[in-house]
């Protein structure tokens, strides 16, 4: 069974395997949320910084508020979803609402789709927000595949791509209900 959830300590140990995979096949694309990841020893520590991110709390400068959620499979810690809570001009142009990694050993099993469905579903019912921007490198095209793929689930429409950091940004937006017009 597939679900999306908040951390939990009782996944703390699959989290850590997760974390090592990560380590040992590292991506250019791998999430800010998985770099953080690697400097909590403890399960308290962690989430006691994710409650406060997700809470507004001792927030970096220029930063929003963020929620993590673990994607679990089989009871087993398989991907890591970062949900921002708003968007601040920077992130409008480079960034978006939503990040996402799946573990090494998970991918290409259409995870990565299925966690961001979910993600979308948290993103209307707990923040209320009718539709989110998601991007990623435009070489990243699995992630690019996976984006469009909700896209046409859920509806919504790609924007034009941009080169702020460099590295050119594929970019979409989709609506975080599923669109029942769309036959997929």
């Amino acid at each position: 069974m597939l679900k999306l959830i908040l951390p939990e300590e009782k996944y703390w140990q699959s989290f850590q395997e997760g974390l090592l995979e990560y380590k040992k096949s590292p991506s250019p694309y791998d999430i800010q949320g998985i770099k953080k990841a690697f400097a909590y020893e403890r399960f308290a520590d962690y989430k006691r910084d994710c409650e406060d991110m997700r809470n507004g709390k001792n927030l970096p400068s220029g930063h929003v508020p963020n929620t993590y959620l673990w994607l679990i499979y089989n009871e087993k810690f398989i991907g890591l979803y970062d949900i921002r809570h708003s968007l601040t001009e920077y992130l409008k142009i480079c960034g978006g609402h939503i990040a996402y990694s799946t573990i090494p050993s998970a991918r290409r099993n259409g995870f990565a789709a299925q966690g961001l469905k979910l993600c979308c579903k948290y993103a209307h019912d707990k923040l209320n927000l009718k539709d989110v921007l998601i991007s990623c490198n435009a070489a990243n095209i699995a992630s690019y595949k996976t984006m469009k793929k909700v896209m046409a689930a859920f509806g919504g429409l790609e924007d034009k791509p941009t080169t702020v950091d460099n590295p050119e940004e594929k970019r979409v937006w989709i609506k975080t209900e599923p669109d029942n017009t769309v036959i997929v």
